[in-house]
């Protein structure tokens, strides 16, 4: 006898999932974990649009004065705001009606459920993964904008939160171009280049970044160009799976969904993953009226924000 609870099975199955999904989907990732640690992915409430609070001057009033001399109190227009789009990231679990007679008991369909969620789960990893470099002009500008927008190859053009970097300097992060220097990578000549943008980075006083990311050349480079004992780790990062070194006050990750020729000097301080409402949101059953197949979707909305691009850098050739 087909067990007439099977769809109540399912999107409870399909509910207590939730959370492991997005536990995994964020662990499985360093500079997402980083974010999670910092506190800074965030849930929104609600808005059209993900606001960040931005300094880009200093306060023209702070001035050395004599004993009766007045205060300065001329009026300081120095915050504005970086305004992100929201995207939507979505995916599906579909039941047939064949399926739910072939898997009429609970056991059974719970176990189907939970083969079908492991796919899922798998597919929303190497998703977000390849997006958190993103440049925001995937799937016709519907993907998110990650490091490949936040922090990118040429700085002084393109818009970010609304803001023209062309227009606005204090809205450019840092870069080193090797062809730019005059120089070649390798390893003889990395951890210069590293020393180097990791000072342009700390353009502010007391930021540091604490995340290099790099993809399997740059990562090579800076490998093969320490000394065995040099060679320290981060445990966290390292059991995730990715191989990691550490420089100066920063981890050091190889990420194979890093771009080509690119290391990110990241401070994860100012970058911040932002959602609406659960960070997978798990919708009704839907039946289309033409097929015999129940669907039940996981949507992210959300998007990646920085509050300050100057402390950032992108290494490249």
């Amino acid at each position: 006898m087909t067990n007439p609870n099977i769809s109540q099975i399912a999107t409870t199955t399909l509910d207590n999932y939730k959370k492991s999904i997005t536990d995994n989907v964020i662990n499985n990732h360093p500079l997402l974990l980083k974010l999670k640690e910092k506190g800074n992915i965030i849930k929104e409430t609600g808005g059209k649009s993900f606001q960040e609070k931005i300094s880009y001057a200093s306060n023209g009033t702070v001035q050395w004065q004599g004993e009766y001399d007045t205060y300065n109190t001329t009026p300081q227009d120095v915050l504005s705001s970086a305004e992100f789009s929201q995207k939507i990231l979505t995916g599906t679990i579909t039941m047939t009606d064949l399926e739910k007679l072939q898997n009429a008991g609970k056991e059974q369909i719970v176990n189907l459920m939970d083969a079908k969620m492991k796919v899922l789960e798998s597919s929303l990893k190497n998703e977000l993964g390849s997006a958190i470099y993103a440049d925001g002009t995937g799937s016709s500008s519907q993907e998110i904008g990650g490091l490949q927008l936040l922090i990118a190859d040429d700085p002084t053009t393109g818009t970010v939160g609304n803001i023209n970097r062309a227009s606005y300097t204090f809205w450019r992060n840092q870069l080193y171009d090797f062809s730019v220097e005059s120089k070649t990578a390798s390893s003889t000549s990395i951890q210069s280049a590293m020393n180097t943008l990791y000072r342009r980075c700390q353009s502010q006083v007391g930021e540091l970044p604490d995340l290099i990311s790099a993809d399997s050349t740059y990562f090579g480079y800076y490998e093969d160009s320490l000394q065995t004992i040099q060679r320290f780790t981060d445990e966290k990062t390292a059991a995730l799976g990715f191989d990691n070194l550490k420089y100066k006050s920063s981890v050091v990750i190889y990420d194979p969904e890093c771009p080509s020729a690119h290391m990110y000097f990241i401070n994860t301080k100012h970058v911040y993953l932002k959602h609406l409402g659960d960070f997978f949101a798990v919708s009704d059953s839907n039946r289309p009226v033409n097929q015999g197949v129940a669907v039940k979707a996981l949507t992210f909305t959300g998007n990646m924000t920085i509050d300050n691009a100057r402390v950032h850098g992108v290494m490249i050739a």
